[in-house]
Order: C-alpha cells, then structure tokens, then sequence
C-alpha cells in the first residue's frame, strides 16, 4: 500500500494528508485527502471491515491539520504528478466530516482544483453522521460527488455504533444526487447478505432515494480478521432488488 504505514494490531495509516494517486475500484485514479491527525484512526463508525484498523485515541502531539496546510499539502501533490488524476478524494483515517474546520478545508481544496486542475472532479467518503448540520451539508453539497455509507446488517456489528437509521437516511435526501455506498460483508454470528438483512436495509435505501448504489465486499484486510465476504452472486441479487425498488437508481456491483 503506497504513502500507508502498517499498523501492529493489523490494518494501515495513511502517512501525510495527500496519498497516491491510487487505482481506485469505484473512482478510477484518486488523489486522497487525509484530514486525521497524524498517528491516528478517529472515525464516529467504528467498522469491523475497515483497511484503517479500529479507531484509535488520538496520537500524543497530533492535530488537526490547518485548511491552509491541507491546501499546500494538494498544491505540492500535484506538482510532482505527470497527469491529472480522475478525482481528489476526502478519504483517510477515518471520518473526514470530523474536521473540526471541514466546510473551509473543502473551500481550500475547491480554490486549488479549480487553479491547477480544473478537469478534475472532488469527491468525499462519508458515513454521512455529520451530514445533519447546516455546515457540513451545505459543504459536502459543494463537491462533485458525494459518497454516503449504508451498509446492510446490524449497525452495531456492521459499523461499531447504533445510530437512528431513519434519520440518517432522511438527512441523506438533502445531499441529492448523491451515491449510497454500502459494505456488505458476513460476521461470525450476522450476515450482511441474508435475506433478512435485506429485507431490513432495502426499505431504507428506498427512503434514501439515492441515485446511485454501489455495492462491494472486502478487498483488503479488515480490522476483524474474522470477517468473511459476500459471493459476488449475491451482491448481484440484492443489486437486482434495489433496481426493482428504485429503477430509476444506477445500481453497480464491485
């Protein structure tokens, strides 16, 4: 994994606030955005399934990185690359939206795309918690594409937290058009894959009303090693009865 340090209890941090570009299965070439204090994993989720690792406490003598810092950081990350990549993305450690500065790092980062690379499109990975707030919403609003999380299976062995599902959901119909993303993945005593989880999940991307789901299992070690993936035959069938409540959603498996 480039510009990514391995961690003792399994998964990675990325290193610096810009990393890659890398070939990305939903982006093509993404330049990533880390806006996690250095040392650090802090995300509201708290996934089995993610490269990152569990969440951490935040490394002694770490900070949030300035909305300045950020946007030199993105100006010296492009000059050193031959081509324009397809996409900055706000990815990272953990949850972006957790900036405390977040709605002005995004005003940076948009000044320097439109500078340099003005092709190029800006998109963020979210799990959308923050996506309630005036600020935060009208920010992610600013950006090209917004990719939300909404994973099948119980949301405190899926995601580490219980949230108002509802809730979230509804929030989520403010940032249209935007993208669902969902992990669907199998634990030791759940399945993100099982007809009852779908019976579950599907009513709430039918709330949601996205218009795009993109639907994937592991690729890269989780935090749990325990955790298993789903047959791509059956993210094909839970694709197929999001198409048949939603068809006019664009709807893709990885």
């Amino acid at each position: 994994m480039p510009d990514a340090t391995p961690r003792p209890d399994g998964g990675f941090l990325w290193e610096s606030i810009v990393n890659g570009p890398v070939r990305s299965r939903r982006l093509g070439v993404s330049l990533g955005l880390n806006l996690i204090p250095a040392r650090s994993k802090l995300c509201s989720f708290d996934c089995p399934y993610c490269e990152c690792g569990f969440n951490t406490p935040r490394a002694d003598g770490s900070r949030w990185p300035s909305p300045d810092e950020v946007a030199h950081a993105l100006r010296r990350g492009l000059a050193r690359l031959a081509a324009s990549p397809d996409w900055i993305t706000f990815a990272g450690n953990g949850e972006p939206t957790m900036h405390p500065r977040f709605p002005v790092v995004v005003d940076r980062v948009l000044a320097v795309r439109a500078e340099l690379v003005p092709g190029t499109r800006v998109a963020v990975l979210s799990n959308g918690l923050a996506a309630g707030k005036p600020a935060i919403r009208d920010a992610l609003r600013a950006l090209d594409a917004r990719l939300m999380k909404l994973d099948p299976g119980p949301a405190e062995r899926v995601n580490g937290v219980r949230y108002d599902a509802a809730r979230l959901v509804d929030g989520y119909r403010a940032l249209k058009p935007y993208t669902i993303q969902a992990m669907v993945t199998r634990g030791t005593e759940w399945d993100g894959g099982s007809d009852a989880s779908l019976a579950a999940w599907l009513p709430l991307v039918v709330r949601a009303d996205p218009d795009g789901v993109q639907l994937y299992s592991l690729d890269r070690p989780p935090a749990d090693p325990g955790l298993q993936n789903v047959p791509r035959e059956r993210l094909e069938e839970m694709a197929r009865a999001i198409r048949t409540a939603l068809p006019r959603c664009h709807v893709e498996v990885f």
